[in-house]
């Protein structure tokens, strides 16, 4: 799932909404010692899963971030990548998410995002009503998103 992301050694890589940490070996091998994986949850239970799963497979670039509501704490431009698997449709408040989600991405970052239990439509139109992202690529897998410019509105392929 992650390889066709486009993560690479050195990357900081966000996996936000990250749950009991299924994707954290696989990002911590991609991005290397080099890189960092920051894995965000609102959730206690999922952060201290982590932590095991970090120390299990000594996963030392690996570092869990408890996040309030969508506010995760990571200072700006932390990440080159964020990606957000299965968990979309959780999302209250989707441009709050979208915001926090840009605010954490560096100037050029990229947002991968599935649509877990929605339907693609509806994925696609939450991040086109949002200033934060445009959809750059669509597959039947995710959208890739880049950072919009403030001047710019979402627009899909």
């Amino acid at each position: 799932m992650l390889t066709p992301m486009g993560i690479e050694e050195g990357m900081a890589v966000v996996d936000y909404g990250c749950g009991p940490g299924s994707y954290l070996k696989a990002a911590s091998e991609l991005v290397s010692e080099r890189g960092r994986v920051y894995a965000v949850d609102i959730h206690t239970l999922a952060i201290s899963s982590v932590a095991r799963r970090t120390t299990k497979y000594g996963l030392t670039n690996v570092i869990p971030v408890l996040a309030e509501e969508y506010h995760s704490g990571l200072p700006d431009g932390t990440a080159d990548l964020v990606y957000a698997l299965d968990m979309v449709h959780q999302v209250d408040d989707p441009r709050a998410f979208l915001a926090e989600l840009r605010r954490i991405a560096k100037p050029d970052g990229t947002l991968v995002i599935d649509d877990g239990h929605l339907p693609r439509e509806q994925t696609r139109s939450l991040i086109q009503r949002s200033p934060a992202w445009a959809v750059v690529e669509e597959t039947a897998a995710f959208l890739r998103c880049r950072a919009a410019r403030e001047e710019c509105t979402a627009v899909s392929p």
